[in-house]
């Protein structure tokens, strides 16, 4: 067992399928399997489900995971203690919603990046439901997410709270629910959260479902509703400061106002120091 094997099998693991995993790390596809065939024939049990063209975990192979990642960043550790750097090092990879994304994060990247610049920093975006996913894959280190998540393979901790509001085509008169009933509810994205909380308020005071319209980005949702079609809901946080007489904010009634977002990793994943900045940075201290 050498350290080549553990990145391939990690890369793999993440990469689930063994061609990918040969992209990602530039080897020919016959060495990536050869080692791994290796690794298996060396702990005496099966790593790997192999199908068509993909492969996916067995239970051993997701409980090796986990230790690879340790022994691979200790690994990391061990030649940086030579090289006399204490410093975070590596990569990080950190995933969020639009919503956190776009008013949060900029400034926490920043910052991160001034005090760490040795750490290499990138953003995966998408909605909660493939934050999670990505998370239980190990293809990201952390996420932001609308929580709770109730996940017993995943630690959350809670750090921010949205507040939401139903957007409107401006207007000076009182709003009045019933004139915008018959509206398309548009969304930036499939599975949103926030359309499902008006949702069920609509649904719990007797109004039925208004139909959703997918118009694929933030920016062509708020001109759709600028020009009169449609409206959505957002946290305040996203709209507020591109409202410019364009657009009117109605608070959501409570308890469907305030989202709770919280930051999720893997309960098996091993905690980088660049991780564990990260998250200190963000004011979570019960690591």
């Amino acid at each position: 067992m050498d350290i080549r094997s553990l990145e391939v099998f990690k890369a793999v693991a993440i990469e689930q399928s063994i061609t990918k995993a040969a992209e990602k790390l530039n080897y020919v596809q016959s060495n990536v399997t050869a080692r791994i065939q290796r690794l298996e024939q060396e702990l005496g049990v099966p790593l790997l489900y192999r199908y068509h063209k993909k492969v996916s975990l067995t239970p051993a192979g997701r409980e090796l995971l986990p230790h690879v990642n340790k022994l691979l960043y200790d690994f990391e550790e061990a030649i940086e203690a030579v090289k006399l750097s204490s410093a975070p090092r590596g990569t990080l990879r950190i995933g969020a919603m639009e919503s956190t994304a776009s008013t949060q994060l900029p400034l926490i990247f920043t910052q991160y990046h001034k005090k760490f610049p040795q750490v290499e920093l990138s953003l995966y975006m998408a909605p909660t439901v493939d934050q999670v996913s990505t998370i239980l894959k190990y293809k990201v280190d952390g996420a932001f997410v609308d929580g709770p998540i109730l996940d017993p393979e995943i630690v959350e901790y809670p750090v921010f709270e949205e507040s939401l509001v139903l957007i409107t085509s401006y207007s000076p008169e009182p709003f009045q629910l019933e004139l915008i009933l018959h509206e398309p509810l548009l969304s930036s994205f499939a599975h949103c959260i926030y359309l499902g909380r008006w949702q069920r308020w609509l649904e719990e005071n007797g109004y039925g479902p208004m139909k959703v319209m997918e118009y694929g980005t933030l920016e062509g949702v708020l001109k759709c509703i600028e020009n009169g079609l449609g409206v959505t809901v957002l946290p305040i946080s996203m709209v507020e400061s591109r409202m410019q007489g364009k657009l009117n904010c109605h608070p959501l009634p409570e308890p469907y106002r305030t989202v709770p977002t919280v930051f999720i990793r893997r309960r098996d994943s091993y905690m980088t120091s660049a991780l564990s900045r990260f998250m200190e940075l963000v004011g979570i201290t019960n690591l």
